[in-house]
């Protein structure tokens, strides 16, 4: 088995890190990494965040290279594109920034909440949650795509081919959404991708759905599996920062921070920087 963090330790990380709530600062050398954007933003949102010294951003660790539970050292870290962003994002107000990991499922209930003051992980800004929060303007948009066993993927040349299979999604996602209208009680759900690969190689399903990116980390994980691409899969609406309804200044604030950083395209070099940093540890 290839180790890009390995499956069975990252898993009981994780089932500590949801367990009990876990926060933590982001790690210092993503303040190598972050790049200062001016804001032109103001309101009360920004001032309570300036007072308090601190932005808090929500997140579910377990979704390289956009987010994932590092170990350097002996110490659990916190890296990827949108801790990047975060920190990015917490520079420009002049603040420090806390993550908060959770099961993806919980994230907008926590910024709803006021837990949290933005979340950041490779969410997408479909019309169901916009009802519920409101968005940044989008920093990357990618494919979906379905991961299988190597010995089985010439067996799925279009969406259809999955009828009657068991497909694994991560819950509240619009993966499980897609899933579940398209396959209905063989669309099944769990908290952490780590796990729907566990039940892949397991085959416990037959196939799971995701993102492209975090796809093609995963099949690194683990030999025998394989990606399926271009079966007719709907393209994602494109990852945002979501902010809780009413913050008006906190989400312009934000979507001025996105467009700098993908004006200056930097958003497109800490893709490259992150994967580069997980197929390292893949090779460890």
């Amino acid at each position: 088995m290839k180790k890009i963090f390995n499956i069975a330790i990252i898993l009981m990380a994780a089932t500590l890190l949801f367990g009990c709530g876990k926060k933590e600062e982001a790690p210092a050398e993503e303040a190598k990494e972050a790049v200062k954007v001016e804001v032109t933003a103001t309101g009360p949102t920004i001032d309570a965040i300036k007072e308090k010294g601190k932005i808090v951003m929500g997140t579910s660790a377990d979704f390289p290279p956009m987010e994932w539970i590092s170990f350097q050292n002996g110490k659990e870290e916190f890296v990827g594109v949108d801790i990047a962003l975060g920190k990015a994002i917490a520079d420009s107000l002049g603040v420090e920034l806390e993550v908060k990991n959770m099961a993806f499922e919980g994230l907008i209930g926590s910024l709803k909440a006021g837990d949290v003051d933005m979340v950041i992980a490779g969410m997408q800004a479909d019309a169901d949650r916009k009802e519920q929060v409101d968005f940044s303007e989008p920093y990357f948009s990618g494919d979906q795509v379905i991961v299988t066993l190597e010995e089985n993927k010439d067996k799925y040349k279009t969406v259809d081919d999955l009828n009657g299979k068991i497909v694994g999604t991560q819950l509240g996602t619009i993966q499980q959404k897609y899933g579940l209208e398209k396959f209905g009680d063989n669309c099944k759900g769990f908290d952490l991708n780590n796990v729907i690969i566990e039940q892949l190689k397991n085959k416990s399903i037959d196939a799971a759905l995701l993102s492209e990116l975090p796809a093609k980390q995963f099949v690194n994980i683990a030999d025998g599996l394989a990606i399926v691409g271009d079966i007719g899969l709907p393209k994602e609406d494109g990852n945002a920062v979501a902010v809780k309804k009413g913050n008006d200044d906190l989400t312009q604030a934000i979507s001025e921070v996105v467009k700098g950083l993908k004006d200056s395209n930097q958003i497109d070099k800490w893709i490259d920087e992150y994967i580069e940093l997980s197929n390292k540890e893949a090779a460890k």
